[in-house]
């Protein structure tokens, strides 16, 4: 965790260096820029630290502020980078570039504001994804599965976030809920009024969920008590048969203890599992294991990227894309996008999403 804050806070920082250095071409002796940028890159610190006081208002207003700076800081950063390299494929072949130091802050501002405001609308356009996969595994009819995934509920993410993803699931009635990791966030805030939202909807055939690594950093204790007050069977290393299937859920391994680790253990999980189950395995991380067997993962974590061009990033690191993958052996892994969002309140290109997967029998 301290390693992921030490590059965190120095990636985030050279993009205000490099951000607020244009602002300096252009305007030269703002010598304001320095400090603005020191307290705007330690401003998500400021918003942990006044949650853990308790200041419950100022923090919600100061998250808002930071974190929509931050998607504003992001956008400016890949269309200034993508500038710069006009300007110096232009100057390579001669060519003269159109836009002053000023010119290009300012085009560079707009269209980052531009596409700040449709992400903004983004990520609140909830949308369903169907996938149908028939198998002989399952004896007769079928089974419906809502998979919901990183709503990354707390301060920013709250009670509108589950309105929306609740009234989904009203209208699409699945059998069963699954919920893939990364529900709560590590500002884990007023959860058990967040709960009751869970609450007052009850799938015919039960709600099942795993750990993602939010849900450590929020603090295990406080996210199973939230999961379970939810409604949630929290699968630790563990399995459940429901609607003819067996649905079989590990921990993410993201802060591994001794105890912990039969909880991240897929064999273990799958081990009550016959060859003629109908296996679907959560796990947050798309990173599939070579050797236990299983028919379907569900996991979610990459955010599609959530903010264009980062899905690139998540594809280089994991390999994988969002959506339904056949693998080499036959398995099938599917990846969602999650509804809420992390860090920047915004998503540009990857709109969040609710899963809704039938499976159903080849002799129906």
């Amino acid at each position: 965790m301290l390693t992921f804050m030490s590059v965190a806070l120095l990636v985030y920082g050279s993009m205000h260096l490099y951000a607020f250095g244009k602002v300096w071409l252009a305007f030269p002796h703002s010598f304001g820029l320095a400090l603005a940028g020191i307290a705007l890159t330690f401003s998500p610190f400021i918003v942990w630290y006044m949650e853990r006081q308790s200041w419950h208002g100022a923090t919600v207003v100061t998250a808002w502020a930071s974190y929509t700076w931050m998607g504003f800081l992001f956008l400016f950063f890949c269309i200034g980078l993508a500038f710069d390299l006009g300007h110096a494929l232009a100057a390579l072949l001669h060519f003269k570039w159109p836009l002053s130091d000023t010119m290009a802050l300012g085009t560079a501002g707009l269209l980052s504001f531009a596409a700040l405001g449709y992400g903004l609308i983004e990520a609140r356009q909830l949308q369903v994804e169907e996938i149908r996969i028939t198998t002989p595994k399952l004896a007769s009819g079928r089974v419906t599965i809502a998979q919901v995934s990183d709503l990354h509920l707390g301060i920013m993410m709250g009670d509108t976030l589950l309105e929306r993803v609740i009234a989904k699931l009203r209208e699409i009635k699945p059998d069963i809920v699954v919920a893939t990791g990364d529900i709560v966030d590590a500002q884990g805030d007023s959860l058990d009024a967040l709960a009751r939202h869970f609450q007052s909807y009850a799938p015919p055939l039960g709600a099942y969920a795993v750990i993602g690594n939010h849900e450590h950093y929020v603090g295990l204790d406080n996210s199973l008590r939230f999961l379970r007050s939810a409604g949630f069977t929290v699968l630790r290393g563990e399995s459940a048969k429901a609607g003819g299937i067996i649905l079989a859920g590990v921990d993410d391994p993201s802060i591994l203890t001794p105890d912990q680790a039969a909880r991240v253990d897929t064999s273990k999980a799958l081990a009550s599992a016959t060859a003629n189950d109908y296996i679907v395995l959560l796990k947050h991380q798309p990173v599939v294991d070579t050797v236990p067997r299983f028919d379907l993962q569900l996991s979610g974590h990459i955010h599609g990227g959530q903010i264009f061009p980062f899905v690139y990033l998540t594809r280089l690191a994991y390999g994988v894309r969002t959506g339904l993958t056949e693998l080499a052996d036959g398995r099938l892994l599917y990846v969602n996008r999650g509804a809420g969002t992390w860090g920047p309140p915004i998503r540009l290109f990857a709109p969040p999403e609710i899963t809704l997967i039938t499976i159903e029998s080849e002799n129906k």
